[in-house]
């Protein structure tokens, strides 16, 4: 909490930028996918930890692991996660040694009310392909469900795929990215999780570091 009044956090100038920030967001793909990284950052207290691991695609072979730990400055608030999560990530991407076709982000892409969640803030920011898996769906004005497909103003813009045990996640697009193909590789990289398999490990590594035993 020192950490966050030591620099104030203004979510209207954050909304703003979001819908600056939206304006940028490709739905042109990757013309290949042929590995996938995810990301994920758990907390404790003022403590972020954050944990990338990239895997081949559609394979699934580990090829690399990052982890980054930090003081975490702006505090949790709904549509604003990525403002809280980026410097980490930022940190993540910047120590990775390969380049992933793709990053899967836990959080969520253009299934946002200003259509950038923190999977498509980061794609942004970084031009990167991205995609958005969220374990619970956002609902605000607009938001209709048909189907396993969530519409807002009658464009699809989320899709709930089926994982392990009857669970199931939230999937969509972020940048460079279209929601389709988002929907395939969330599918095919579901290992026995309710996760897909990289955001999984990243999720497990994340939070093993925080409790030190990584």
């Amino acid at each position: 909490m020192r950490g966050w009044q030591r620099c104030p956090f203004d979510a209207s100038r954050a909304m703003e930028a979001q819908l600056s920030l939206a304006k940028r967001v490709s739905s042109t793909p990757p013309d290949k996918v042929t590995s996938v990284c995810g990301m994920d950052v758990s907390y404790m207290g003022d403590r972020g930890s954050g944990a990338a691991v990239v895997m081949t695609y559609p394979n699934l072979e580990v090829v690399e692991v990052r982890g980054v730990e930090g003081t975490v400055r702006v505090p949790y608030m709904p549509t604003l996660l990525a403002f809280r999560e980026m410097p980490l990530l930022a940190a993540l991407r910047a120590k990775l040694r390969t380049s992933p076709s793709v990053y899967i982000l836990n959080g969520h892409g253009v299934f946002h009310p200003r259509r950038l969640g923190s999977a498509a803030h980061f794609g942004v920011v970084f031009d990167v392909p991205t995609i958005g898996v969220a374990s619970t769906p956002l609902w605000f004005e607009g938001v209709q469900m048909t189907g396993c497909r969530f519409t807002v103003g009658g464009r699809d813009v989320a899709a709930v795929v089926p994982s392990h045990l009857g669970g199931k996640v939230y999937v969509s697009a972020g940048h460079k990215m279209t929601l389709n193909l988002a929907e395939e590789i969330v599918r095919g990289c579901i290992r026995g999780h309710r996760l897909p398999e990289p955001l999984f490990l990243a999720d497990s590594y994340s939070r093993r570091a925080l409790g030190g035993s990584l």
